[in-house]
């Protein structure tokens, strides 16, 4: 039981790694999004401030150009020098704000309009800067060209306006690019995400259910070498503790079974001896006996046939858990060991005063003769143990697909659900026992599966009205 190359030493770190390794795509998703977030952010701050600067400076400029036209008639047709300054400043104040604005502009008609601005307020300044006043037909005759400077900058005012409005529309589908990235985003961790957790999930939960396998295997009975367990490295020493426990209960068995074996064998010549014994009394060859005395020995007498009954039992149990050897199946008429059987019980039967109803639609069964007369002296025993006074017993047969189907019913108190798995443990016996009887060994029904399972048959409690309890037992053709 090794550990593989790719889990850690650790349950615990398995999960921690599981759980770290989860996180990462969601944690970079989460990054990645709050990244692009904080650049769309950004980008649309930086938008909004040279949005409103341009929008700004484009208004001050239609605005400089008409006090530029204001200062220049105060100047030449008042004929003041004084308006002299604020004509310069004027100009002057126009022409810091075209190049500001030449600065922030980007698209090409903008700054190309800005550039006719600058050439025309330029020109025009020509005309009228201060050192020689001009008459009212002169500065009138200006007008043309005022008209003009008005109308670039209301033109660069449109322009401008558009370009914020095209630098809107490329920012709102940059957003738009920017949601369907996260949701592409999210839409791939998703999947990635499961493909992550359904593999920690593999090998989180596959050591646990090889853990769960051996410990099934155990709980029936089956003491075979447990299958490999693979996981990080305290699940492997759990599972070597748990096929150390495997094979303590195979040494235990082994001498459960070796006791069995010796017991019986020491019981069986003292019984004999016993029975020999009593088998003189009862011929009376060490004298007559009057009727108590006669009743006395037939009681010893039956109970020393319970007895080897029982000593048979359990070396019959013990030779098949050592010997799994099959012995050799023929047909076997089934009314003829059913016969054989209802011979040796004809006493027990007559004394609860129970009959035995037949219906072999099947009338042979491919078995060892000694093993199938077993099974039924089993079955029978056990129903005419539970069965009511003057109660019925049924044995019936039936051909399946492959196999034949035996049905052995009884009219006693019936089976409780959570027994019908257990009684066919060895040394089980149920909560609901006669109290006219003695409890028998619990091994019977032990005998009847074992023997059913060495010839690949199976046999079951099922519930059959109007029948308390019956047991269907299918041996295969």
């Amino acid at each position: 039981m090794l550990s593989g190359p790719y889990y850690p030493r650790s349950f615990t770190i398995l999960v921690i790694v599981a759980m770290g390794v989860l996180i990462v795509p969601l944690a970079s998703g989460l990054i990645n999004a709050v990244h692009v977030l904080q650049g769309v952010v950004e980008t649309q701050r930086q938008f909004t401030r040279t949005s409103l600067a341009v929008t700004r400076d484009v208004r001050q400029i239609v605005e400089s150009v008409s006090q530029l036209q204001r200062a220049a008639g105060q100047y030449h047709l008042l004929q003041d020098a004084e308006f002299a300054p604020a004509l310069r400043q004027s100009f002057d104040d126009l022409q810091t704000q075209l190049a500001q604005l030449d600065a922030q502009l980007a698209d090409s008609r903008s700054r190309t309009t800005l550039a006719a601005l600058q050439t025309h307020s330029r020109a025009l300044y020509h005309q009228l800067q201060p050192g020689a006043f001009l008459d009212s037909d002169q500065f009138h005759a200006l007008d043309p060209a005022f008209d003009t400077l008005h109308d670039t900058a209301r033109t660069l005012l449109i322009q401008a306006d558009a370009a914020v409005q095209h630098e809107l529309q490329a920012l709102e589908k940059t957003v738009q690019t920017t949601r369907q990235r996260l949701i592409v985003l999210a839409l791939a961790l998703i999947p990635l995400t499961l493909l992550l957790a359904a593999v920690f999930s593999w090998m989180i939960n596959r050591p646990i259910k090889q853990l769960k396998a051996s410990i099934q295997q155990l709980g029936q009975a089956d003491l075979r070498p447990l299958p490999a367990i693979s996981g990080p490295q305290d699940i492997v020493e759990l599972g070597r503790e748990i096929d150390w426990l495997r094979q303590r209960l195979q040494t235990l068995e082994e001498q459960k079974l070796r006791f069995l074996r010796h017991v019986s064998h020491e019981l069986k010549t003292p019984l004999a001896s016993l029975r020999e014994g009593v088998a003189l009394l009862g011929d009376e060859l060490a004298g007559s006996l009057n009727a108590r005395q006669r009743s006395i020995v037939g009681i010893m007498d039956s109970g020393s046939r319970d007895l080897q009954k029982r000593i048979e039992d359990l070396i019959r149990y013990s030779g098949m858990m050592r010997d799994a050897t099959l012995p050799p199946a023929a047909p076997q008429a089934l009314a003829d060991a059913l016969h054989a059987v209802l011979a040796r019980q004809q006493l027990a039967l007559d004394a609860r005063g129970v009959r035995v109803e037949t219906a072999l639609a099947a009338a042979a069964v491919r078995a060892d003769r000694s093993q199938l007369e077993t099974v039924l002296d089993n079955l029978l025993s056990n129903a005419v143990k539970f069965s009511p006074e003057g109660g019925r017993i049924l044995v019936k047969s039936e051909p399946a697909d492959d196999a034949v189907v035996v049905w052995v019913c009884d009219q006693g108190g019936g089976i409780p659900e959570t027994e019908r798995t257990r009684i066919f443990e060895p040394f089980f016996q149920g909560a609901r026992q006669p109290a006219s009887v003695v409890r028998g060994s619990g091994l019977g029904l032990s005998i009847v599966r074992e023997s059913l399972l060495g010839v690949g048959g199976s046999v079951e409690v099922v519930d059959c009205p109007p029948w308390s309890t019956c047991f269907r037992l299918s041996w295969p053709v």
